[in-house]
């Protein structure tokens, strides 16, 4: 049904004149198939509100390294990133604090990090130096960490450079002093790795050194004016932050445990963080490499366990939308449950917009990642603050999107609570600025009508109800709330609750239309309705004669069109159809004679003739001039033909002058059942909805399904 805030009320393309008596539960869902405003495009422009998620198998962008051993895995990593890097870095295997401060310098050196064992060059690590062919290798630590053997042998690949301290804090200053001028430090302690490899790809996207420092008592080197400290007072103590005070402002960033430090520092420092990588908060080698990878890449690092998210960095990925994910290290690392934990689902950002489009004859979401030929996006919860616009226009709950036609991208409103869904149809349907009783009337009819459609897919438009998703009003709102599970039923059966926008002052009964008699759905006077009249003009002579040779219609067939074009595009092909089947196209040149004929029950008119005067181009390409053909058909098969928003109903008369035919009217659409115009002069007038109801179904009863 259509809205009458437009003049809406086009008969209904589908109509069950008894519908069977079936228990419905209250909290019945309908899904809706959305055209009306979304059209037909090949891409749609999305925008949550609140909480939104993509889901299904995959739809997150995920990439696992994962090798036999920690060379392996650097090796995948860092093959992932570098091609020929000209300076490569080497790191003992064990020993954590030599590795602690280098992400800075790494990304300072565009470097990847490469793990060996101090006595031996690892021959997974040699093989990947060799292929990455740097012109420097530096080295960290002292010759207890890699020996000079290795060293040695490291030359043959390029220039090597060594990096040491004479003790851990040491180390962390002489790198610090490769990375130049800075005007921010990071400190931490030097005792765990978690803390400085947490912080490491921050400080290396800002050109800052990491420092380590003793728990109670800070080294003597320079610090800059601004020192950022990383960990709890129990990583590093308050007297060593009130002793950088003296000289630095200070922030420190803390976390009850390594995973909720990940987190924090995400959110303190205000990252984004929609790509991150994830390594087992637990594992050294797991973690260098993946605060390597992310430094690279300029995404983000959490911690997480093997075989569970943690609720912090579960929160990371909900509120900064993370939809790419890196996971470092095997399966006794990071369980494959946990991976397709992440995998499956995605948040969107709330307030961002995403354009979902067909690439290549599949679904593509705003280049995050191509899929197949349908994509689901469900709210965390379904309620009214969290939503999602699509193209401008607001819907609530689950949208699933397919690819339609191998061109056009269709949304279905999934599983909307039935309550709701009338709450986006009744403002649709009719003026939410009318009286209440006339909306509350609306709301039942339009309850009673799609009530048996819970369960399955109806359409956003005339050709069922005018959907408009959270379109809501609060008058319509108020009206289906103060309705609740009230519909109409004749004899224990739900009815037809047929409405249209104005009957003209007489309702039509339900077989001039549909050809079965209904007994709620009859003819009579309606003396509310306000009986709009309207007219629609036909030219007589559709193609002007002076301006072409008629008889040689090759000349101007393709270049002329009739002055009432839209109105007889259906009348064409009618004669199309019934009359030229072996033709392609047709011209009309002249509208001979229209009349109407019979009246029904409902004082409209009910056989229409139409005889026009056509030129053919047949399917040969040959044409033919000066044909006449003579129509007899129903006057509402007439309205369809021309168009029903012009022909607006069939309570019409027709005169002629010498240039033109005019049908004029009266009301707008079938005239069966409620008229809406109808509804508000009587709701207006002091009518309950009720009465309302009971004047346009007669014999029906109001009852709760």
């Amino acid at each position: 049904m259509k809205t009458c805030k437009h003049l809406i009320g086009l008969t209904l393309a589908v109509v069950i004149l008894l519908i069977p008596a079936v228990s419905f539960a209250a909290d019945s869902n309908i899904s809706v198939k959305l055209t009306n405003y979304i059209g037909n495009q090949s891409s749609i422009s999305l925008s949550p509100t609140g909480f939104y998620q993509v889901t299904g198998d995959h739809v997150s962008v995920t990439n696992r390294f994962s090798g036999a051993s920690r060379y392996e895995t650097a090796a995948l990593a860092s093959d992932s990133q570098w091609t020929n890097p000209k300076t490569v870095i080497l790191v003992n295997r064990d020993v954590f604090i030599d590795a602690l401060p280098v992400i800075p310098l790494a990304k300072k050196l565009d470097a990847p990090v490469l793990f060996t064992q101090p006595d031996t060059l690892t021959k997974t690590t040699e093989k990947q130096i060799a292929k990455f062919n740097p012109d420097n290798i530096l080295v960290i630590g002292g010759a207890k960490s890699i020996s000079k053997d290795v060293e040695n042998k490291l030359k043959s690949y390029g220039a090597v450079k060594r990096i040491s301290g004479k003790n851990r804090y040491v180390l962390s200053e002489n790198i610090a002093k490769q990375m130049g001028n800075y005007d921010k430090a990071i400190v931490v302690t030097g005792n765990v790795f978690q803390d400085a490899l947490a912080i490491a790809p921050y400080a290396a996207a800002n050109g800052y050194p990491i420092l380590l420092t003793e728990k109670d008592k800070l080294p003597d080197y320079d610090l800059p004016k601004q020192v950022l400290i990383i960990g709890s007072s129990f990583s590093v103590s308050d007297a060593v932050e009130n002793q950088i005070k003296k000289t630095s402002t200070v922030q420190r960033i803390p976390g009850s445990t390594r995973y909720e430090l990940t987190a924090n520092i995400i959110n303190q420092l205000k990252l984004k963080a929609d790509k991150a990588v994830m390594t087992n908060g637990t594992k050294y080698a797991d973690v260098l490499v993946g605060a390597s990878l992310a430094a690279k890449k300029n995404s983000q690092i959490l911690y997480i366990k093997q075989d569970d998210v943690p609720s912090a960095a579960k929160s990371v990925t909900k509120e900064k939308a993370s939809y790419a994910y890196d996971f470092i290290g095997s399966t006794s690392s990071i369980s494959a449950g946990v991976e397709n934990e992440l995998s499956n689902h995605f948040y969107l950002a709330g307030g961002s917009t995403y354009n979902l489009q067909i690439n290549n004859g599949k679904l593509n979401l705003n280049h995050i990642k191509t899929y197949g030929n349908s994509l689901r996006i469900k709210p965390e919860t379904y309620n009214e603050s969290n939503r999602i616009s699509l193209n401008g226009k607001e819907y609530l709950g689950t949208v699933n999107f397919s690819i339609e036609s191998g061109k056009y991208i269709r949304p279905v409103n999934e599983n909307i609570p039935f309550e709701d869904y009338l709450k986006g149809v009744v403002p649709n349907e009719m003026p939410a600025s009318w009286s209440l009783e006339a909306l509350k009337a609306q709301t039942v009819a339009a309850r009673t009508y799609s009530i048996t459609k819970t369960g399955s897919t109806v359409a956003d438009t005339t050709a069922f109800q005018v959907y408009g998703g959270y379109s809501w009003n609060a008058n319509t709102t108020k009206a289906v709330q103060q309705t609740k599970n009230k519909v109409l039923t004749y004899k224990g059966n739900l009815i037809t609750a047929a409405y249209s926008s104005s009957n003209g002052g007489y309702t039509e009964s339900s077989d001039e239309v549909w050809g079965s008699s209904v007994p709620y759905l009859t003819a009579k006077k309606d003396t509310k309705d306000p009986q709009t009249a309207w007219s629609l003009t036909l030219s007589k002579q559709q193609i002007n004669p002076d301006s072409i040779d008629v008889n040689k219609p090759a000349s101007w067939f393709a270049s002329k069109n009739e002055t009432n074009a839209a109105q007889l595009s259906g009348i064409k092909n009618w004669i199309l159809k019934n009359k030229e089947t072996g033709a392609s196209a047709i011209k009309i040149l002249k509208i001979e004679d229209l009349t109407f004929s019979g009246t029904t029950k409902g004082q409209r008119a009910k056989t229409a003739t139409l005889k026009v005067n056509y030129a053919v181009k047949q399917n040969n390409g040959n044409y033919e001039a000066n044909k006449t053909s003579a129509m007899t058909v129903p006057v509402t098969e007439l309205r369809t033909m021309i168009g029903a928003s012009v022909f607006k109903s069939t309570y019409v008369t027709v005169s002629q002058n010498s240039s033109a035919f005019t049908i004029s009217g009266k009301g707008y659409g079938h005239g069966i059942g409620m008229s809406q115009y109808g509804a508000k002069a009587r709701a207006d007038s002091g009518d309950s909805y009720s009465s309302i109801l009971k004047f346009y179904y007669p014999g029906t009863t109001l009852t709760d399904y």
